[in-house]
């Protein structure tokens, strides 16, 4: 059977756009942990707990001196704790949820010291969170109340800093492990886990306190790390696509997936500043011994995010269909070396990977009919995509 092959230029949502970050290694933290929080004041982002490699649960918080390129420890003295929440608000560092831990951890950046918060009700490990107006947001996760970890919850809340108060807001629309962000008054769910990676983008009107919009991803992303510029929630990480980079643009409700040398790790932290992307920390695999303490920067300006490629690019790979052995080829004149792909169905389920060679037939007769995307880096690392129809 002959296999028909076009040139994807855009696969729907997803595929929007393909530029490539250059990522800089800068100073590792002084130890391997993953399942972290973050935040970010002034030029100082601070992590807390998570786990260790040498097994464990880290109870101190790590800083890391931008313009100094140091880290330091500000404090031990935190309850040991993994996949927990943080967010900043008038010089404190607000520490929260966690399995097993209801307690509200609050320390103050001016003298180390840590207090207490109200207790919340509805502690959840691996949740997400977000602050706005003295508000912060805590949605999703698993284990509620310290039920079994494999128990999703759609539990949706807010801590107000000014009372001391913890209140219900509507239930998230699908209960599960998750992340977001607010930009513009809404509040942003991205994907998650609850049993599968999920593909939903669940949109929250603050203003409304409604639940609104919900977009669909062509794939699932969990065990992943958010960051906010503007008006683009950068998403970095996965628990199954290690390396995933992309961006959710809010104006025009678009994911933009990136190419780029981070090196893969997930249940990482993620911060932005002065247009710099910082990825810190973070594992390989479910043991706690793969976590690494490495914090790579990459420059994500809009000059960046807008680069174009050169028809030199473009062009230098070109794909030919074989129809005596029902596969095609990547041709590239100036290299024959190996490359890894990746194969999609349309809904954006990894049908497949593997290794293949330029100029030479990729075979696809054990493929079942169907049509599906083709996807691998070339020499540059840019994304290329092929849409393949059996």
């Amino acid at each position: 059977m002959k296999t028909k092959l076009f040139f994807l230029s855009i696969f729907g949502l997803f595929f929007a756009n393909a530029q490539t970050l250059n990522f800089k290694h800068l100073s590792d933290m002084s130890v391997r942990r993953g399942a972290i929080s973050s935040v970010i004041v002034d030029d100082n982002i601070y992590v807390s707990n998570g786990y260790k490699d040498t097994d464990g649960n880290a109870n101190f918080i790590e800083k890391y001196s931008i313009k100094d390129n140091r880290w330091s420890v500000i404090n031990s003295t935190l309850l040991p704790k993994r996949f927990a929440n943080s967010e900043t608000y008038d010089n404190k560092i607000y520490i929260f949820n966690g399995w097993g831990n209801s307690h509200l951890e609050i320390v103050d950046l001016a003298t180390h010291k840590v207090t207490k918060g109200a207790v919340n009700h509805s502690y959840t490990g691996n949740a997400g969170s977000a602050i706005h107006n003295g508000k912060i947001y805590t949605f999703g996760g698993s284990g509620l109340n310290n039920a079994a970890t494999t128990v999703f919850s759609n539990r949706f809340q807010y801590y107000d800093i000014a009372s001391d108060t913890w209140h219900p807001l509507p239930d998230m629309p699908k209960a599960r492990e998750t992340k977001g962000k607010i930009v513009n008054d809404k509040l942003y769910v991205i994907g998650g886990f609850n049993g599968t990676s999920s593909r939903l983008i669940d949109v929250y009107d603050l203003n409304k306190n409604l639940w609104t919009e919900q977009y669909t991803m062509p794939s699932g992303i969990s065990g992943h790390s958010l960051a906010v510029s503007g008006n683009k929630i950068f998403i970095a990480g996965g628990y199954n696509n290690q390396t995933f980079l992309a961006y959710f643009d809010t104006e025009t409700n678009k994911l933009h997936q990136l190419s780029s040398n981070m090196i893969p790790r997930r249940h990482a932290a993620a911060e932005i500043y002065n247009n710099k992307l910082y990825i810190i920390g973070g594992s390989t695999t479910s043991s706690t011994k793969s976590a690494i303490k490495s914090i790579q920067v990459a420059d994500i300006s809009e000059e960046v995010l807008s680069a174009k490629e050169t028809n030199e690019d473009v062009l230098k790979s070109k794909v030919y269909t074989n129809a005596q052995r029902d596969g095609f080829s990547i041709s590239n004149k100036n290299n024959s070396n190996q490359f890894e792909y990746t194969v999609y169905t349309l809904d954006g389920k990894e049908a497949g990977k593997g290794f293949a060679y330029y100029n030479k037939n990729i075979d696809l007769s054990k493929v079942p009919r169907g049509t599906y995307i083709f996807t691998y880096k070339n020499e540059k690392g840019v994304l290329q995509k092929v849409r393949v129809i059996r």
